[in-house]
């Protein structure tokens, strides 16, 4: 039989918390997703201790709530559902700022502007202020794989870049656009689900190594970031993408504050 009883860790003492389990699925926000043989399951916010399986224990701690993160940040994302935009369709982008992925209702923006680069260059890129949303209006000449990015100035340095692709199969290496602290991913391919996505952390081009880049995902519960990676010697960082919907990279180094959204195929 492969079923083990599991046992909750409370005050140095073990709790019998659901007998004969034989499904544990971990999830993104630090749940434990738990069946039993007898269809019975359970969800809770805790972390593995240990597992004796010659003997059918495991151990699990529950994790105390997090505590709320702050911090200002903007980052981009695209105004559309399926993650691309087809040749001549009019590509619209909208511009947040906040914190983990959650917009801030109160935040007061200070003279952002949106930059396009592609094979043709650098423009302005049309951007209007509604409130703490900043709408984004690419057009609709657009073709290839583009690099949007977002500015603002203020007591801190904020960039935020985003990667659109207009048509189909576009996969190549990227190039740095030259962002004082840049987020670059490491060739470009559709990121799915169950699959791991490496970035690389550039500070004026070059690798920067041992800062922490936080990831963290929408529609997400945590109050903070999920993820704490630290950028090895060539600056890159490796994730393994364990939730639907698009992913959003920050990085804080000095006065900057960068961030990367990773748009997902699902």
């Amino acid at each position: 039989m492969c079923e083990a009883n599991v046992y909750l860790l409370k005050n140095g003492r073990e709790e019998l918390f659901m007998e004969k389990v034989d499904r544990i699925i971990p999830g993104e926000d630090q749940n434990l997703f738990l069946e039993s043989v007898f269809g019975e399951r359970r969800v809770i916010k805790a972390a593995i201790r240990e597992m004796e399986l010659v003997h059918h224990r495991i151990i699990i701690e529950e994790l105390a709530a997090e505590s709320a993160g702050s911090g200002t940040e903007i980052w981009l994302d695209l105004d559309t559902d399926h993650g691309h935009f087809h040749e001549g369709e009019e590509v619209n982008l909208n511009l947040f700022k906040g914190y983990n992925m959650k917009a801030n209702p109160e935040a007061v923006w200070i003279a952002p502007r949106v930059m396009v680069t592609g094979r043709t260059g650098e423009r302005q890129a049309d951007l209007h202020l509604h409130g703490h949303i900043g709408h984004v209006h690419l057009g609709s000449e657009n073709d290839g794989l583009i690099q949007v990015y977002a500015h603002e100035s203020g007591d801190q340095e904020l960039y935020a870049k985003l990667l659109v692709e207009v048509g189909h199969h576009h996969h190549h290496d990227l190039q740095p656009i030259g962002l004082p602290l840049e987020i670059l991913p490491c060739g470009y391919s559709h990121a799915r689900m169950g699959e791991n996505y490496e970035v690389q952390v550039l500070k004026d081009g070059k690798p920067l190594a041992g800062v922490t880049l936080r990831a963290t995902y929408a529609n997400t519960r945590n109050t903070d970031y999920a993820h704490n990676l630290i950028t090895d010697e060539e600056g890159k960082a490796r994730l393994f993408l364990t939730a639907r919907g698009n992913y959003l990279f920050s990085v804080s180094h000095e006065n900057i504050i960068s961030t990367f959204t990773l748009v997902k195929s699902f």
